[in-house]
């Protein structure tokens, strides 16, 4: 081992580390199982929280590919500083807010947040592997950092409901405000990898790109890829199903009259618990069905367990929630790697922020227009159960023939 080979390996091992501690405080969003009916107490109806959940995801898209480009030119590192101390100022302006026009600010602050948030820590985490020749064990290690993220949203979720039966709606906001700094400090911490290898660069670069580098002809030069084209419009249907399937759940839960903090804390706990074993185990499980299997697996699974809710007349139907953390855990691994695989580094959070913008730009202007009146929930499901699992069918018709590295 050369004196140089040393302190490398252990600086790896530290960002390794650091971002496991990351990973842990990213989404440590105490008062999201709550949220619906904290904007119920501050006065709003469904549309409107349905309106403030749209301008979420607007803003997302408003920010996301420029956020990535920003990454990569950048670094990651100041992405996955900046984005977590934005998160906690939009929940304390939500928490601040008593009409619409602040908690849509609050909104745009949480969407500009977690834009920062969606590509730039599974590039450096790449970036990281790669480092020391180890990219293709970047499935299992995110599997892992993801599962990681899972427990702290749980633990979250467990802390926030446990606070608001004692405090309020309003206090769990607070805690995640506080919560939420825990990832900035691990970040600060963490050591930018190196951008690129030359290797890479051989690999994917064309003699064209050098001289062609802004935004949309970076992006028209990785569509070019028939499978990460296939990804774009796979993942447009599998986030909406994701997002769609999450932000009904409260309305659905106050239809059934269940709305005790102390309930809602409990029951977000188990259902992140219960997405963890699948989320570990995503590599072994690819390695044993194949990818192409598990890609279908998740959008199917969500469009059944819509279809199942649509029968729902009692809060038991929630057990078809727990149905749905299996792709809620899964999913992000999975695509990501798949599209690890298939970019240059160079190249890499700009992809992975694009797949996030066309995903939330496909939800936020839909969700409005499905969710209009509490009462036909149960329409809504079978409808979007009925329509998504056929456009799963179709979409996994033109997946391209070939399978990605094994992990």
């Amino acid at each position: 081992m050369s004196e140089r080979g040393e302190p490398e390996i252990q600086a790896r091992r530290s960002n390794l580390l650091f971002f496991a501690s990351f990973s842990f405080f990213t989404y440590p969003f105490a008062a999201v199982p709550l949220l619906y009916f904290f904007f119920q107490e501050r006065g709003l109806d469904l549309q409107e929280f349905a309106s403030l959940i749209s301008i979420y995801y607007l803003a997302m898209v408003f920010f996301e590919l420029p956020t990535g480009w920003l990454a990569d030119r950048m670094g990651r590192r100041p992405a996955m500083i900046a984005g977590p101390v934005i998160l906690s100022t939009a929940f304390l302006t939500l928490y601040l807010g008593q009409e619409f026009g602040t908690f849509a600010l609050g909104e745009i602050l949480f969407g500009l947040g977690h834009a920062l948030l969606s590509g730039p820590p599974s590039a450096f985490l790449y970036e990281t592997l790669s480092e020391g020749q180890h990219s293709e064990s970047y499935l299992r290690i995110e599997s892992r950092m993801t599962a990681i993220r899972g427990a702290g949203t749980a633990l979250a979720f467990l802390a926030g409901g446990v606070l608001a039966s004692f405090a309020g709606y309003a206090s769990a906001l607070l805690l995640t405000a506080c919560l939420c700094l825990g990832a900035a400090l691990s970040a600060l911490r963490l050591r930018e990898p190196r951008h690129r290898t030359q290797t890479e660069d051989r690999d994917h670069e064309s003699p064209s790109r050098a001289a062609q580098p802004k935004l949309h002809q970076r992006l028209l030069h990785i569509y070019r890829n028939p499978s990460v084209l296939w990804l774009l419009f796979y993942y447009s249907l599998l986030f909406f199903l994701l997002r769609f399937a999450f932000h009904t759940q409260q309305p659905i839960l106050e239809e059934w009259h269940k709305s005790d903090p102390l309930f809602l804390g409990v029951l977000y706990f188990l259902l992140c618990l219960s997405g963890l074993p699948p989320t570990w185990f995503t590599a072994q499980l690819q390695k044993q069905i194949g990818e192409r299997l598990l890609l279908f697996l998740l959008p199917t699974l969500l469009a059944l367990s819509l279809i199942g809710l649509s029968f729902g007349t009692h809060w038991s139907f929630a057990l078809l929630f727990f149905a749905q953390q299996a792709p809620f855990g899964m999913h992000w691994p999975l695509v990501h790697a798949f599209a690890n695989h298939r970019i240059p580094s160079q190249d890499r959070a700009l992809v992975l922020s694009s797949l996030s913008f066309t995903g939330r730009i496909v939800f936020s202007l839909s969700f409005t227009l499905l969710l209009t009146d509490k009462t036909t929930l149960s329409h809504r499901f079978l409808e979007v159960g009925l329509v998504t699992m056929a456009l799963a069918i179709m979409i996994q018709f033109f997946l391209p023939r070939e399978e990605a590295p094994a992990a």
